[in-house]
């Protein structure tokens, strides 16, 4: 009965099982409710300067809270790529030094660095492996003398494999690597400790996990990193007195709000205080749990229907991405199939992947198994 309110809020169950929720995520009742409020008060008080402000804090505190950051080193951005060229195209590397990034990851943990090779700059690519143990060996062995940057994400977009980010770290510090993770496909899902992991940045974009708008991102800069990144531009909001517009200025902001670089859709701040509020009531902790229990639902009903997952784990799936393939079974056609009886997935890397959130209920984990059953079998 506790979920029953949480199903209820999203009236997309009514006739979609959404299980792309690493890709996008529906909205909310809760969240329309909110935003028809926010516009009535826009229309007859107009934007306030002071409203927006609170706004913006209480929003990074939810997200500190969340990661456990300080919420000054938190800024609202568009999206992780954004968040990845700033830092990118702030460093100072030279010819011979070597970035290491994830081997077919999201291409915005990739695009953003290539830049670096007409600088001589090498970008290697490291193997996934079928385990953490093993991307951690492939890891330690991609490691050059010349290794500066690593870029990495929390979890593989396409397998759902966590990545061991707790030893990755503690040997990016032993080695003076700077370590840039991407935490779209993680933060909310599995747990993070930015001030335990103390990665150098973390970029992420909120329409995932988090249940947010589409187009609003989130950077959290190590503040010892930032005094070291150079701003690769000026915009009004990157110098340090943005509200003082003339004379023009040189001096940038010293603080991550510099990456907030001009004016935002302050509209999306709206939508995502409410979706993390939301999650908040819930309790990520309880969040992550019923994720893991979903997915374990659907692993458990897929298994003994003869589908493997991407990548070796024990007796459950270790994040709320479950990829799957079966020997003989065509999953192009499999989702195809599946979208028009109104089951929501994707296929990555030949696998069809599956990815519920709380919002979901069991039923539909077993409606969905049995769907793929029966597809599957012609």
């Amino acid at each position: 009965m506790y979920w029953q309110p949480v199903y209820d809020a999203y009236p997309i169950n009514a006739r979609t099982t959404w299980l792309n929720n690493c890709g996008v995520t529906p909205t909310g009742r809760h969240i329309a409710t909110r935003m028809a409020a926010h516009f009535e008060q826009l229309t007859e008080h107009g934007p306030g300067g002071a409203a927006l402000a609170r706004l913006m804090h209480g929003v990074r505190q939810r997200i500190g809270r969340l990661l456990t950051a300080e919420p000054g080193d938190v800024a609202l951005i568009h999206n992780t790529a954004e968040g990845m060229t700033m830092i990118s195209f702030g460093l100072d590397l030279s010819s011979g030094d070597e970035i290491l990034l994830l081997e077919n990851e999201y291409p915005s943990n990739v695009y953003p660095w290539e830049h670096w090779r007409q600088h001589g700059v090498l970008v290697t690519f490291v193997p996934v492996g079928n385990t953490a143990d093993e991307f951690l060996d492939y890891f330690r062995r991609a490691l050059g003398p010349r290794t500066r940057v690593a870029a990495l994400s929390l979890v593989h977009w396409c397998t759902g494999m966590p990545l061991p980010i707790a030893e990755i770290a503690s040997i990016c510090r032993q080695r003076g690597i700077l370590l840039v993770l991407d935490g779209s496909q993680g933060v909310g899902m599995v747990p993070f400790d930015f001030a335990r992991i103390a990665p150098a940045a973390l970029c992420f974009s909120s329409w995932k996990w988090l249940l947010g708008p589409l187009g609003l991102g989130v950077i959290v800069v190590d503040r010892e990193t930032l005094s070291k990144l150079k701003m690769p531009f000026k915009a009004t909001d990157s110098v340090a007195n943005p509200s003082s517009y003339l004379p023009y200025q040189s001096e940038m902001r010293a603080s991550v709000d510099r990456y907030a670089y001009s004016t935002a859709n302050y509209n999306d701040w709206v939508y995502l205080d409410e979706s993390l509020g939301f999650l908040e009531a819930i309790g990520f902790e309880r969040v992550r749990a019923r994720i893991s229990e979903l997915t374990a639902r659907l692993h458990g009903g897929l298994s003994a229907l003869g589908f493997s997952t991407a990548y070796q784990h024990g007796d459950a799936p270790q994040s709320g991405i479950l990829s799957v393939r079966k020997p003989g079974v065509d999953v192009e056609q499999l989702c195809s199939s599946l979208g028009q009886r109104g089951f929501v997935t994707r296929v990555r890397l030949g696998h069809l992947r599956l990815a519920p959130h709380v919002y979901l209920g069991p039923e539909q984990m077993d409606a969905a198994v049995a769907a793929i059953d029966e597809l599957s079998r012609g």
